[in-house]
């Protein structure tokens, strides 16, 4: 299992080097890169030393971050985290498709929608029933502010 962890982790840390690249950015200054990280996604700060265990693939972002360094650098969230998918990111207002056209459960959220986060994280562990109870309580609240 270990050996697994550690290859996905190798993995993510390839592809990120790509990307910074890519874009630009030299892998050799995490610093830099948490900086430029920071300036953009202020709600998500990442320490240079976090940037160097995701580059050194001792480490792997957390799912806000992950989303921050996807959007930042244009890619789609899941091909950055685990190399599947869509790499390009979709618009957000898009579904994300897997190449056999399948939906692949990623869900994109705008700069400006980035205090969804840590709730759509939340609710990922939740069982399947309780998500039900959440979107209902969500659609009540809903409904009263409608009313007024």
């Amino acid at each position: 299992m270990e050996m697994t962890n550690e290859k996905l982790r190798q993995q993510f840390s390839a592809r990120l080097k790509k990307e910074f690249i890519r874009i630009g950015l030299p892998v050799s200054s995490p610093t830099q890169i948490a900086t430029e990280f920071n300036a953009r996604y202020p709600a998500t700060k990442v320490a240079a030393q976090t940037v160097r265990k995701w580059l050194l693939a001792d480490a792997i972002p957390t799912q806000a971050k992950l989303v921050g360094l996807a959007d930042w650098l244009g890619v789609s969230p899941q091909w950055l985290r685990v190399g599947t998918g869509a790499r390009k990111a979709a618009k957000s207002s898009e579904t994300i498709h897997d190449e056999a056209g399948a939906h692949t459960g990623v869900i994109l959220v705008g700069q400006d929608q980035g205090s969804l986060v840590p709730v759509v994280e939340l609710l990922t562990r939740l069982s399947p029933a309780n998500v039900r109870l959440v979107e209902n309580i969500v659609r009540c609240v809903l409904a009263e502010d409608a009313k007024g």
